[in-house]
């Protein structure tokens, strides 16, 4: 009996086979490769998803800044009418003698000599099509994109004058009229520095709003990376006129379509492209589209999409590592009344 007992506690306490362990550790493998597997899985859709979502915050920043800013187009303070401003004047005509040569020189300078472009009211929604041509320059030398549309906004500011610069432009508006001006004093309560004919109560004096957006093929940050920029008008009286601000980096390209009325009923007949507005034609509408990249390569990505939208000449096909991402909005202009 005790032999037989000792067997069986021998038998008991004997370890696995050789077998048995492979068997065991195979089967650890296939654990641990499942594992593993679904953690990079999880990883990979994870930065898939960050990413494209990083791809609509910058697209949302840049629509929500460019439509507050197109919305308010064609607004000059208590009127709507920009054939209604003394003293803004179309390409070729002569300055007005409110402004002096140098500082119609740079009112020119980013629509080139003679264009009064800064003062050209009625332009007051436009760009140019397929193209960066805007005289002035980039703000990095040579890397405007040569294929992206420029839009032009032209307004005066949301919130009236609490004091003047009198370095800036300004419209001085009531409900029948208004008037580009320079002012030579700081007070907008003093009638000496408003121009003559218009009373602080029944008029108002705000800032003239005058930006070009456009697409540089690097950001202020990262010499790869594309962005969204925007010119604006400032000093009049020195230099550096023209100042250049970055919206948001990541978009590679914008388009614009202008929607037009072409019987003054204030609803859009057509559309057309930047720089092709018929001249007796309101601005009503425009639509933007936005193509929005990734700042780094995803390896496990290959864009192979063919992008086609707008007046696009041809596809755009990259086939390469960055997401992309194409976003469009169509802005209803509020200031089109007659």
């Amino acid at each position: 009996m005790a032999a037989t007992h000792r067997a069986e506690r021998c038998r008991r306490q004997s370890g696995v086979s050789l077998i048995e362990l492979m068997v065991a550790m195979v089967i650890g493998l296939f654990l641990m490769l499942g594992a593993v597997t679904v953690y990079n899985q999880s990883r990979t859709t994870y930065r898939a998803s960050e990413g494209v979502a990083r791809l609509q915050e910058v697209a949302r920043l840049a629509l929500d800044v460019m439509e507050s800013d197109v919305r308010m187009a064609n607004f000059w303070g208590l009127n709507s009418r920009a054939d209604y401003i003394v003293n803004q004047v179309g390409d070729g005509e002569t300055l007005p003698a409110e402004f002096s040569a140098a500082q119609g020189g740079r009112i020119s300078s980013c629509g080139g000599a003679g264009s009064n472009w800064a003062i050209d009211l009625d332009a007051y929604l436009d760009g140019t099509n397929n193209s960066y041509g805007l005289a002035c320059a980039a703000a990095f030398s040579g890397a405007a994109s040569a294929t992206s549309d420029v839009l032009v906004v032209k307004r005066a500011d949301e919130v009236q004058a609490a004091s003047l610069d009198v370095n800036r432009i300004y419209v001085q508006s009531s409900r029948v009229q208004g008037q580009l001006f320079v002012p030579a004093c700081s007070s907008p309560g003093n009638v000496a520095c408003i121009p003559a004919g218009y009373l602080p109560p029944v008029s108002q004096s705000r800032q003239l709003e005058v930006h070009a957006y456009y697409v540089a093929t690097q950001s202020t940050m990262r010499n790869d990376v594309p962005s969204l920029r925007r010119k604006t008008i400032g000093n009049v009286n020195a230099a550096g006129f023209v100042g250049d601000e970055e919206i948001v980096a990541g978009v590679e390209d914008l388009q614009v379509r202008l929607g037009i009325d072409t019987n003054g009923d204030t609803n859009v007949d057509q559309y057309v492209n930047p720089g092709a507005v018929p001249a007796a034609a309101r601005v009503v509408s425009a639509t933007i589209w936005l193509r929005v990249r990734s700042e780094d390569r995803d390896f496990g990505h290959v864009d192979g999409n063919s992008y086609q939208y707008a007046d696009m000449a041809a596809a755009f096909t990259p086939n390469d590592n960055y997401r992309r991402i194409v976003v469009s909005r169509t802005i209803q202009l509020r200031n089109t009344r007659i």
